[in-house]
């Protein structure tokens, strides 16, 4: 923000996130006389005579700085009722709902109840704050710990209408400035990772425009060999994995390959994450052996499920040497692992989703298909978060005879009402919270210098199938 030579900074506070995101939305805030002067309007009204003022804002109870304002030359506070008969931007009800309830007070003045003290409204003009990316957002106090109020108490510490230094003032807002491009800047990042994994699909149209199943796989992987390198694992990513499909099941392909070692180590690397960018009849997931291996070490539990299946019907292709890497699954079986299975089955996208439905059709036992669907995906994670806690391994395929596969077609195909099926889900839950506690720590450091290994000699083996490659890093 560009500073004038006079400026006074105020610390405002807000007692909660409605009154400041009113405050941004109208460009409107209000002061009230205290108990004992000075008083914050005659604070303003000097400040005003000198220069400039800025407002920054903290709301109570949130830990942080959520953006700053300047003052309009030609708005001085105005009381209440003159100000209501002039500007109509700040609605009666929203005074009667947030001025006397002490919403936007300072902590002096809240002290007297009374209802009756004038308050004294102005207008700003907000020079950043964070309404844009989510209510919560904002500056952490950590990251001004080492700034101090002329006193010598810690900035993050001051109250209403606190006056601070231009040092002060100035370091605070460039922090907020620094904070909000950097937010900025994560989320371009993420969009130009999402386009860069969708930027041009992988399988053209002509190509996915496949009639069967067989040759969807087929073509899949082969243009992997072909045109990105060795593939060692070809699975299902779907109810296939699971021995649970029915005629609506997508066909979801989940496939691992191993890039050239010299492009590994050239300026232009291969991507590490390939996806469709479009509804074909083929859904595919591509992860070049570097990325899987990461995944793996991450406890992303569908990467480790990957691992479970190399002796079931669910296995279309595997390599000798990702069978070499089957021997280290057990150890993969962390803490972390398990507790994604929990989280996502337990989710905003799982367990809470069905219990939302629920509360807004409450006299409805039969759920929807989509709902069907959500609910199986959530038995299955509990299924699988069970069966690492009990057995501490993981039965990936179901067998057609089992129980775990009968309960969950039986989900997925709408055979349980809401009620019985909530009563499922909690006993798989209690199953799980009985044993929880006997999960050790993550002990990925024993896994992790095997992995390294497998890596590191999967790369060296390219490089011997390609003896010119080769002579060519060892010249370097």
């Amino acid at each position: 923000m560009p500073f004038t030579n006079t400026v006074t900074y105020f610390i405002c506070k807000c007692a909660n996130l409605e009154s400041l995101q009113h405050c941004i939305q109208t460009g409107v805030w209000a002061c009230q006389d205290r108990t004992n002067p000075p008083h914050p309007k005659d604070l303003l009204v000097s400040a005003y005579s000198q220069g400039s003022v800025v407002f920054i804002y903290s709301v109570n109870n949130q830990r942080g700085w959520h953006g700053y304002a300047r003052s309009v030359g030609d708005s001085l506070p105005e009381s209440t009722n003159n100000y209501l008969q002039s500007d109509h931007s700040c609605d009666p009800k929203f005074c009667g709902r947030n001025f006397k309830q002490k919403v936007q007070g300072d902590s002096e003045s809240s002290e007297d109840s009374s209802s009756t003290k004038t308050w004294y409204f102005f207008k700003i003009v907000w020079m950043k704050n964070f309404l844009d990316f989510n209510k919560q957002e904002c500056l952490p106090f950590e990251n001004t710990t080492e700034l101090l109020l002329p006193d010598g108490t810690p900035l993050n510490k001051a109250r209403n209408w606190q006056q601070v230094s231009q040092e002060v003032g100035r370091r605070v807002c460039c922090l907020i400035d620094e904070h909000h491009q950097k937010l900025c800047l994560e989320i371009v990042m993420k969009r130009m990772t999402k386009s860069s994994l969708y930027e041009e699909s992988f399988l053209k149209q002509e190509e996915a425009s496949i009639t069967t199943e067989t040759d969807g796989w087929v073509t899949a992987v082969e243009k992997v060999k072909r045109e990105l390198g060795k593939v060692h694992l070809v699975c299902p990513f779907g109810s296939q994995r699971y021995n649970c499909s029915v005629a609506q099941s997508d066909q979801d392909i989940f496939i691992v390959y191993q890039a050239k070692t010299t492009q590994m180590l050239s300026l232009d690397p291969p991507r590490q994450t390939i996806k469709n960018s479009e509804k074909l009849f083929v859904d595919y997931t591509v992860l070049e052996l570097q990325r899987y291996c990461e995944l793996l070490l991450m406890g992303d539990q569908r990467c480790v499920e990957t691992l479970f299946l190399s002796d079931t019907k669910a296995l279309y292709l595997a390599s000798p040497e990702w069978k070499e890497l089957c021997r280290v699954r057990d150890k993969l079986l962390t803490k972390s692992c398990f507790e994604k299975y929990l989280k996502e089955a337990q989710g905003t996208n799982g367990l809470k989703q069905l219990e939302k439905w629920k509360v807004s059709n409450s006299e409805v036992e039969d759920l929807p298909p989509q709902l069907n669907k959500l609910a199986y995906i959530c038995l299955r994670l509990l299924q699988n978060a069970r069966e690492l806690v009990s057995m501490r391994t993981l039965q990936v395929y179901r067998s057609e005879d089992s129980l775990e596969r009968t309960e969950l077609l039986d989900v997925r195909l709408g055979k349980y009402k809401y009620s019985k099926m909530m009563l499922l889900f909690q006993r798989y839950l209690s199953e799980i919270d009985s044993l929880k506690d006997s999960i050790e720590n993550d002990k990925i450091y024993e896994a992790k210098p095997i992995i390294d290994k497998w890596l590191i000699s999967c790369r060296l083996q390219d490089l011997q199938e390609n003896p010119y490659a080769a002579s060519l890093v060892l010249l370097k």
